[in-house]
């Protein structure tokens, strides 16, 4: 009996464990949500104070990253 009884033990810990992370990951979700149409909604409030001119946002700046690497010369021997 005294086996059952840490299965069942273990078994409520492990679904208290998994319901806390959703828990968690569904406010965390909640949260980047809200925060990202507060960020839409700042530029949208820029754009119009500034007669309708465009601003790219740092994240949709060209950067070269998405460039392939550039090959050098090979050495001469």
């Amino acid at each position: 009996m005294a086996n059952w009884e840490r299965k069942s033990s273990y078994l409520l810990r492990e679904i208290v464990k998994f319901r806390t992370y959703i828990d968690s990951l569904t406010a965390s979700q909640t949260l980047k949500d809200k925060l990202g149409a507060e960020r839409e909604a700042t530029e949208k409030r820029l754009q119009e104070a500034e007669g309708g001119m465009v601003r790219a946002s740092p994240a949709k700046e060209i950067d070269g990253a998405n460039e392939a690497p550039k090959a050098s010369r090979p050495i001469a021997a």
